[in-house]
């Protein structure tokens, strides 16, 4: 991903949150990926989302990991959209590509409710 459109991603989800703020956009940590049929540890920096306050089954204080490998896949799969391509071509997310990204990303776990 774009180092740009990485920071833009989290300053979006800080300027507009409501109840899932940014913890950290530098941490690293390893998951695993399906490749060839075998499970393959990768590492990568981890986008690190809170819950501010308690939310549906959500308590307050739980922290979310993304992979930077899975914000990238729903990238791209976003980028199938020409109006999603376009903004991101030219580094513009909105709020609403910030929740889609997110919501791709975490499985469709997180809904990041933002706000104007």
């Amino acid at each position: 991903m774009k180092d740009t459109l990485y920071r833009q991603l989290a300053s979006v989800i800080h300027e507009y949150r409501t109840w899932v703020d940014v913890l950290d956009t530098e941490r690293e940590g390893n998951f695993m990926i399906l490749s060839g049929g075998s499970l393959q540890p990768v590492r990568c920096r981890m986008l690190s989302l809170f819950a501010k306050r308690t939310h549906a089954t959500y308590p307050k204080g739980h922290v979310w990991n993304i992979p930077e490998y899975r914000l990238d896949r729903a990238v791209n799969s976003l980028k199938r959209k020409p109006a999603f391509k376009e903004r991101y071509n030219s580094g513009k997310l909105s709020i609403q590509d910030a929740e889609d990204i997110i919501l791709l990303a975490s499985d469709k776990l997180i809904s990041l409710e933002l706000e104007l």
